[in-house]
């Protein structure tokens, strides 16, 4: 495969470059060429045929590096095919309504065009790794992982055919 993709994810605890990692593997074996970065080392996405967003959500919103990178790269993912992904705690029933409250969060992203595939994905709370404010206000939260690797795996590979 000749197109060249970027997988470009805001983390916060590291749970959405995990998925990130996930998607870039499974497109990988699948024969794409794929870089995978954290958006706050990508200073420019021209020379990929394809585009990929991952972000974690925060208080119901993406986290403001994943929203920087969207401003920043606004032009280019314009003029790309893209695909987003979400990894948040919403999505751990996948109900009607929870996937409609997590397509709102990724409303900003659509705005700056509208996605060949939305990745809606379950989110994880692990105490040692939440140390921000936010975390420590999960503390009390049991720890859990909503992240269905299955569905992961399939979204990558559906979304693979989609973007090229």
């Amino acid at each position: 495969m000749d197109k060249k993709i970027l997988i470009a994810f805001g983390t916060a605890a590291g749970s959405t470059a995990e998925v990130a990692q996930a998607i870039a593997k499974t497109m990988k074996d699948s024969g794409a060429n794929v870089d995978i970065f954290p958006v706050e080392e990508i200073k420019k996405i021209e020379g990929y045929d394809a585009v990929v967003v991952g972000s974690a959500v925060r208080m119901f919103h993406l986290i403001p590096k994943t929203r920087q990178f969207l401003r920043r790269n606004r032009r280019a993912l314009q003029s790309l095919p893209v695909a987003y992904f979400l990894v948040c705690l919403t999505m751990s029933e996948k109900t009607s309504e929870n996937i409609e409250r997590a397509t709102k969060f990724a409303e900003p992203m659509i705005k700056v065009r509208r996605p060949v595939s939305l990745g809606l994905f379950g989110g994880c709370i692990d105490h040692e790794k939440l140390t921000d404010p936010f975390g420590k206000m999960l503390k009390t939260v049991p720890e859990q992982d909503h992240r269905d690797w299955e569905e992961i795996h399939t979204w990558a590979q559906d979304t693979l055919t989609k973007l090229v």
